[in-house]
């Protein structure tokens, strides 16, 4: 094997290990005064990248469940109901995937810090619809649910300057 390539894929991959996020230590203080030290993801461009991993994870939801749901496309016997309800349980895993990454994200970010926990909400409403619609039942109080983790999520987002925009990925 020439020296090259391999020296090629030795500094590639000193590069993708050195890109990688790291973590840092933060101090926070909290009402009473008690100061609590913990470790967070140092993720570079935090905000940047919670917008849009937020933006997708909406814009998946609004496409392809809220969207349906509101069409009646889930109601028993609507027609294309079964490419309805597989095409919103991919949605559901995707927009759990990006909304893990939005965690990371604003857990490296100390303004977008508190979003954190509202973003666990939203992911336990997602990952149990989603869960609901793999195995082929449908709850419109979970969607429901769902939609308001989504408005919340949305406005506590821009009121900490991070205001999402809804990114249509197609399934």
């Amino acid at each position: 094997m020439s020296r090259v390539p391999l020296l090629i894929a030795v500094l590639l991959a000193l590069a993708i290990g050195a890109s990688g996020c790291g973590s840092k230590t933060v101090t926070q203080t909290s009402a009473n005064g008690t100061v609590t030290t913990k470790s967070v993801p140092d993720v570079h461009f935090a905000k940047t990248k919670f917008v849009l991993h937020v933006g997708l994870a909406f814009g998946a939801f609004h496409r392809y469940i809220y969207g349906p749901y509101e069409a009646g496309a889930f109601k028993s016997g609507a027609s294309g109901r079964t490419k309805a309800l597989v095409k919103a349980a991919a949605a559901a895993l995707y927009a759990v995937h990006e909304l893990k990454a939005a965690r990371e994200d604003a857990l490296s970010d100390e303004h977008l810090r508190p979003l954190a926990e509202k973003v666990e909400g939203l992911l336990a409403h997602l990952g149990t619809l989603g869960g609901a619609l793999k195995g082929g039942s449908f709850d419109a109080a979970a969607v429901s649910s769902a939609a308001g983790e989504v408005s919340s999520l949305g406005a506590a987002s821009s009121g900490a300057g991070a205001v999402i925009k809804e990114l249509a990925p197609s399934l």
